[in-house]
């Protein structure tokens, strides 16, 4: 795996992009670790569940829409893109004939409803056909709220006065004859035997 040092800036000059790159062996064996390195980079951006496992399935389709072409013993290159609540994943592998999934087919129509964007690209000249998936990230764009310490612990105090209102509610019956205040268990929790 490769870590490509640093951030780079954007086109626009104005945000860092983090990038990681991966190279596997094209065999559908290793297509799990694409799709690993692919969940746990959303998950870093703060992705939901939902969005994770759209990226998972779009990773995994466009690696086996690339396999099928694959040269033996070729590397399936997998390069991971970070900015903001965006996440770009370019898959490619080089091939005698490199070829495009056509936007009519069947693959075409998972991939753009999975990923958002989807773009592919052939080289000839370096024998590469390439699919890109751009996922943007829903919780990302949401604002977060930061709550303070003296605000948690409010919340934590309203949380136990509530519990413990709702536990006195529900409680058990008290032993109204006695005055004690605790708790008299009926006899048959308690094993004994009325007479």
């Amino acid at each position: 795996m490769t870590d490509v040092p640093g951030s780079a800036p954007t086109a626009g000059g104005d945000q860092e992009v983090d990038v990681v790159e991966l190279g596997v062996p094209a065999r559908t064996a290793y297509v799990s670790v694409l799709r690993t390195t692919a969940a746990a980079l959303a998950a870093r951006r703060d992705f939901t569940l939902d969005e994770i496992e759209d990226l998972r399935i779009a990773v995994d389709e466009a690696s086996a829409l690339l396999l099928s072409q694959a040269i033996p013993d070729s590397q399936l290159t997998c390069r991971f893109e970070l900015a903001g609540d965006e996440l770009t994943v370019s898959v490619s592998v080089r091939s005698r004939n490199p070829r495009v999934p056509s936007r009519n087919s069947f693959a075409w129509t998972v991939l753009t409803a999975l990923a958002g964007k989807v773009e592919t690209s052939v080289d000839p000249d370096e024998q590469r056909a390439t699919v890109t998936l751009t996922k943007r990230g829903e919780a990302v764009r949401r604002p977060r709220h930061d709550t303070s310490s003296a605000e948690v612990r409010k919340l934590d105090e309203a949380r136990q006065a509530r519990s413990r209102r709702a536990s006195d509610r529900a409680g058990a019956p008290r032993d109204s004859a006695r005055g004690s205040g605790t708790t008299q268990l009926p006899s048959h929790e308690t094993g004994a035997v009325e007479q």
